[in-house]
């Protein structure tokens, strides 16, 4: 796409798979020098295969210190972090009257804490160089609540009341935190969505109904909302502070 973002360095937590894997692939192809993190190394080497280069990490952000970690990690690799997403986090779904306090914790966790904890780790280093940028892959149900998955909702909103809420104090040193909200994206967190709720139905004609029911007849592909995401991150979108930019092809009905 040619953002001018060739040359920079970036951190993605979450880079093995999904909408985080895919915008790794899309900086990787604006020249960023990349590091990733998943829980282990080896959960990368999918992602290392296709973009030669990377530097693999292992973190896990439920864990106090593995963010911290992986900061001084891609900083001792390419001695600057220009730019840092956040994508990690899934929560179970369910009837809310069925859903234990374990389902809550775990969601508020690994999706909420966990960005808490990577935003601690990159703000001291961006405050010092003058500049960053920063985005946090959350979703739409975090504005328009599901009551099918009320927990990933809940930490999905408490995730956006602290990315605002940070944003004016980050945009004073230069630095610059936004949110990307995808709606349904075509990920191994989607079929596992339509295995679920087909119950013995063929799960072809349960896609086809949960399809039919998006405004635009389909759901974003993973390289989508990487590119997006890539943009989110480059200088066009300068005058982005604290914003919650949803992309879910009009499935959120809202002004």
């Amino acid at each position: 796409m040619n953002l001018g973002l060739e040359g920079r360095a970036a951190l993605v937590f979450g880079g093995s798979r999904g909408i985080g894997a895919a915008t790794a692939r899309a900086l990787h192809g604006e020249g960023v020098a990349l590091s990733l993190t998943a829980r282990s190394e080896e959960a990368l080497e999918g992602s290392l295969a296709a973009m030669p280069g990377a530097q693999a990490l292992a973190a896990d952000l439920t864990k106090p210190g593995d963010a911290e970690a992986a900061v001084a990690a891609a900083l001792a690799r390419h001695g600057r972090i220009d730019l840092a997403v956040v994508s990690a986090g899934a929560a179970q779904g369910g009837s809310f009257t069925e859903l234990g306090d374990e389902v809550w914790a775990s969601a508020l966790e690994l999706k909420f804490m966990g960005m808490i904890r990577a935003l601690r780790a990159l703000v001291p280093p961006m405050r010092a160089a003058g500049h960053g940028r920063i985005l946090v892959i959350v979703g739409n149900n975090g504005v328009q609540a599901n009551k099918a998955m009320l927990p990933g909702s809940a930490a999905n909103a408490a995730c956006l009341a602290v990315i605002r809420g940070l944003a004016e104090d980050f945009a004073p040193h230069g630095i610059r935190i936004n949110a990307l909200n995808p709606g349904p994206t075509r990920t191994d967190r989607w079929d596992g969505l339509v295995a679920r709720l087909s119950e013995g139905r063929d799960p072809a004609e349960v896609e086809a109904e949960l399809l039919g029911a998006q405004p635009l007849g389909r759901i974003a592909t993973a390289d989508e909302m990487g590119r997006l995401a890539a943009m989110m991150l480059s200088d066009a979108a300068d005058m982005l502070v604290g914003t919650s930019l949803t992309a879910d092809g009009g499935a959120v009905r809202r002004i």
